[in-house]
């Protein structure tokens, strides 16, 4: 990791400042944003009154630290948001060191403003239960395996990961950080005052020892340009010298925290068990900050769309055994599943040799309701003259009107499968449904003048017809079954029978088939040697969704 988060200036000092070294916990990847760069955290400074939103008077015994004034560079605000806690990666060794949030005690949205509109936490305490199966997940994979055992101190383990990316270089772990920094953290996203300003990120760190924090944190904050305060149980810090949006935000959390925010409350228990790390974020009002923040760092283009749909989105990140699921539920959303029919037997009757498919219901009423705002899009973003006129190649190519056509083809039931690559050389590919067979076969008859001499099969059926690259796929599929009494189906794809998409990766299987085509690295191959299968669903009614994807461990 490299660059500071706050880039803070570095004045000449007066007699009677107060030197500090710098304490900078690492910055987090998140798991709705995978992808973020690595960045310097914020760090934390010395507590001021619990009970006052001002600043203390200069005499207080702990006052309200603020180090030298930040430069303020447009996008620093995304870097923080899009990496702040990530000390509970592993940087070193690119792995999650979660643990589980079912433990007792004050909960970090206790101490953050109900104003907030993006919010996630992690806990390195976790229940007995909940640490050993984190602990042998992660030691499935050998980056993990020499630095994890099942009574590490998971803090410890991050906080030495970076120091050997160069940071914290001068901080001892058991002299300034492990006396007070607790187990639990959170950071939160908060609007301006107004509509021009900047959000506020937040971080809360849970402290066990108030006066080792006071006494500690001085000394390690060296070259922050922000503040914080010691709050109940936990240490809440925001960027800026002076205080003035640590005065803000914590104003705003006496007047209602997000812990007691009534849309929050309902989603997190919507969601269930918080898991082994959870988040929240309202994507109406998040996503404008997010995409204004991103377009500015030269991470998003400016306007960008909404990445995360809209409405509210809970989310969970739990251990199952040796398996990683990542748990969801949305509130609110625009849009709206359609139609009666689940995937089910669409997908677990393939063929027990599917190496990776997807399966989607209601697929053509689904994309008769989407039409217009999918139209909308792509006419603002290629131009209304290169829409229609790649829309009329496309019905010219197949023979089809876009999207009255296209919708009977998908039908109630549209599934993809993949099952390798054949003896010939040419992809097993495979489109099944019960969709208008008029229309498929137009769709054949097209594509056959497009691939292979062979053309593209078709295999009309009683409520399941399908199309195939080759004749015998088509043949394996009309006549395989079985996938959904695979030990890797049955462990991944959990609740078929009620999800309205669905979708699955046999891991091994794909190693196996693809052997010769091994990761560079020896270390990358003997990661992907330890993975069994990948398998996600999504389900739900009206404006409200659950998802779940699954990752599951040999």
């Amino acid at each position: 990791m490299s660059g500071s988060l706050f880039e803070p200036s570095r004045p000449e000092r007066s007699e009677g400042d107060q030197p500090a070294e710098p304490y900078r916990p690492s910055a987090y990847q998140s798991q709705y944003a995978a992808g973020y760069p690595s960045q310097e955290a914020l760090a934390a400074h010395a507590a001021g009154d619990h009970g006052s939103h001002g600043r203390p008077p200069e005499d207080d015994d702990a006052p309200l630290l603020g180090g030298p004034a930040p430069a303020r560079r447009r996008g620093r605000t995304v870097a923080l948001v899009g990496g702040l806690l990530g000390i509970v990666v592993l940087g070193s060794g690119g792995a999650f060191a979660y643990s589980a949030l079912s433990g007792g005690g004050a909960q970090p949205e206790s101490v953050l403003p109900s104003t907030a509109v993006a919010f996630a936490k992690v806990d390195l305490d976790p229940s007995a239960g909940q640490k050993i199966d984190a602990v042998r997940f992660l030691r499935s994979f050998p980056k993990v395996k020499g630095q994890v055992s099942e009574d590490s101190d998971l803090r410890k383990v991050a906080f030495e990961a970076l120091q050997k990316d160069g940071n914290l270089k001068d901080v001892d772990y058991a002299k300034d950080v492990e006396p007070w920094l607790g187990q639990r953290l959170g950071i939160a996203l908060v609007p301006g005052a107004t509509a021009k300003d900047e959000p506020t990120p937040v971080l809360a760190l849970a402290v066990t020892d108030a006066g080792a924090a006071k006494k500690s944190l001085p000394s390690v904050a060296s070259g922050l340009g922000g503040a914080c305060r010691v709050l109940e149980d936990y240490a809440v810090c925001t960027e800026g010298k002076d205080g003035a949006a640590l005065d803000a935000v914590v104003t705003a959390t006496e007047k209602g925290s997000l812990a007691d925010a009534p849309t929050f409350r309902q989603d997190m228990d919507a969601l269930g068990e918080d898991g082994v790390a959870a988040a929240w974020f309202d994507s109406d009002k998040a996503t404008p900050l997010m995409a204004t923040l991103g377009g500015a760092a030269g991470v998003l283009p400016s306007g960008a769309a909404n990445p995360t749909g809209s409405g509210r989105t809970a989310v969970a990140l739990r251990f199952d055994g040796p398996n990683l699921e990542l748990a969801g539920h949305v509130n609110g959303a625009k849009t709206q599943f359609m139609g009666t029919q689940r995937v089910g037997a669409a997908l677990s009757g393939l063929p027990d040799d599917t190496l990776a498919a997807i399966s989607v219901a209601n697929a053509g009423d689904q994309l008769k309701a989407g039409w217009p705002e999918v139209e909308k899009s792509l006419r603002a973003t290629l131009g209304t003259k290169e829409f229609d006129d790649g829309l009329k190649q496309v019905e010219d190519m197949l023979g089809i009107s876009v999207p009255d056509d296209l919708a009977a083809a998908l039908g109630s039931q549209f599934t993809v499968a993949f099952g390798g690559m054949g003896s010939d050389g040419a992809p097993k590919v495979a489109i099944v449904g019960n969709g208008d067979q008029a229309v498929l076969q137009k769709i054949a008859t097209a594509g056959s003048g497009l691939t292979s001499p062979d053309g593209v099969a078709f295999r009309p059926g009683q409520g399941r017809s399908v199309l195939a690259l080759t004749d015998d796929y088509a043949t394996q599929v009309s006549t395989g079954k079985g996938l959904g009494e695979m030990p890797g189906f049955k462990d991944s794809v959990r609740d078929v029978d009620k999800a309205r998409v669905a979708g699955y990766v046999d891991i091994s299987g794909l190693v196996a088939a693809f052997k010769d085509e091994s990761p560079s690295s020896k270390q990358d191959a003997a990661d992907i040697a330890n993975l069994a299968a990948l398998g996600f669903t999504a389900s739900g009614e009206g404006n409200s969704a659950d998802f779940s994807v699954r990752l599951t461990t040999k």
